[in-house]
């Protein structure tokens, strides 16, 4: 009996923390709607407080380091694979850059085996776009090598050693009208709510369930009991 009341209790706290999880999560994706419509920044090459700048829009104005782009390969758009196109940006008046995450573009269709041709204008350019974090890491049976252009990864700080750069540890996500070949329909960040209210459904239907059984077994053992001392 103690322990089933253990376990019962277990589930439902657990199905609690989950609504906890899936609160905490809503709260934060109000704030960060909050901050997508608060005043630009300009970033320089001191860089930026990420904790109270993330997802704020941004401008930076540099020149494009085109040589160093790299394309993250299988991402999806609309159902079609293709890659996330980034690339530097050295910040105007400075050895200092910041990845761009230019956009989304499909594989090229005279040779979908390589990669679309994506142009990196010459001269100063300005780039608008809200600050965003470092790309999530994509489980990958093999490490991809460190220079390479088409990749499943890409890791900021091994990026800026292995080219020799000062890289700031954010990205900047270029926001405005499809060009250069790229789209720029970002889809809204997932913080897994829907996943948090699923497996807080999960833990107190469990605890509902043993609770039932519970009763059940009990009320039928009592019921033994009783009908066995009448005779």
């Amino acid at each position: 009996m103690i322990a089933s009341l253990a376990l019962i209790a277990l589930l439902a706290r657990l199905g609690v923390w989950q609504l906890h999880r899936a609160h905490y999560k809503q709260a934060l994706a109000a704030s960060i709607a909050s901050r997508e419509r608060m005043p630009g920044l300009e970033l320089g090459p001191q860089g930026v407080d990420f904790a109270s700048a993330e997802w704020r829009p941004v401008s930076a104005r540099g020149n494009w380091a085109g040589a160093l782009t790299v394309y993250l390969q299988n991402r999806q758009y609309r159902g079609v694979s293709g890659f996330w196109v980034f690339t530097p940006l050295r910040l105007e008046g400075s050895d200092t850059y910041v990845m761009v995450e230019r956009g989304w573009a499909g594989p090229d269709t005279h040779a979908p085996m390589l990669v679309p041709p994506i142009p990196s204008p010459q001269g100063t350019v300005e780039v608008r776009g809200r600050i965003a974090p470092a790309p999530s890491q994509w489980f990958s049976f093999a490490k991809d090598p460190p220079g390479a252009m088409v990749r499943q990864n890409v890791q900021l700080p091994q990026f800026a050693a292995y080219h020799h750069i000062r890289l700031l540890p954010y990205v900047i996500q270029q926001l405005g009208t499809d060009g250069e070949g790229l789209v720029r329909d970002w889809p809204a960040p997932d913080l897994g709510m829907q996943t948090n209210y699923g497996y807080a459904f999960q833990w107190f239907a469990m605890s509902a369930t043993c609770m039932g059984l519970l009763v059940y077994f009990t009320t039928r053992t009592l019921r033994r009991r009783r009908a066995g001392s009448a005779r």
